[in-house]
């Protein structure tokens, strides 16, 4: 797949992201630079994922003055694991995850439900809130409304957004939030 390049609306950011099939897995890969909330920040984050979707292990940094870093994994039955091995029973029972500057996250439940036109389905999920790697278990539903276009809701907040996404499951728009460029 050809890289992906989006860009902040609502908050300065460029993301450059990559997706490689790696036979048994796939390997999504990308960078982001911008300013959200005064914060400058610029973040590097891998998924490594089942080729059914599943999300296997995730790796996120941060680069500057307050350099982070966080390694999760997951035994892909809703289990996850810190970069020691141990659990984080807060996240049980989430198959997704969803990193707040990143459209690509939204893919994930996407491309993995496999829902039909009309049908919608309820998933817990970790939401990583970024710069500050903030973590927490979110309710989330999303709806099929024809191909390529979906209904987002944030069941615990309220939030809601129509997305689009191309022919592989990869974001198009996020309204307001977040445009491809290329």
């Amino acid at each position: 797949m050809k890289p992906v390049v989006w860009q902040g609306v609502r908050w300065t950011s460029t993301e450059y992201f990559t997706l490689e099939s790696k036979g048994l897995y796939q390997l999504a890969q990308s960078n982001i630079t911008g300013v959200i909330r005064e914060l400058p920040f610029s973040i590097h984050y891998e998924v490594e994922l089942t080729n059914d979707w599943k999300t296997d292990s995730f790796y996120i940094r941060s680069y500057g003055p307050d350099a982070r870093e966080l390694r999760v994994t997951s035994n892909l039955l809703g289990q996850w694991y810190d970069k020691d091995g141990n659990q984080i029973t807060a996240f049980d029972d989430c198959l997704d995850i969803d990193i707040s500057l990143t459209p690509f996250t939204n893919s994930l439940p996407v491309k993995r439900l496999q829902l039909q036109p009309g049908q919608s389905a309820d998933i817990n999920v970790i939401y990583i809130l970024l710069p500050e790697f903030e973590l927490q278990k979110v309710r989330q539903r999303y709806t099929m409304i024809r191909d390529n276009y979906w209904l987002y809701e944030n069941l615990d907040s309220g939030f809601s957004a129509r997305l689009s996404f191309d022919e592989h499951g990869i974001m198009n728009d996020y309204p307001g939030y977040l445009q491809r460029r290329y």
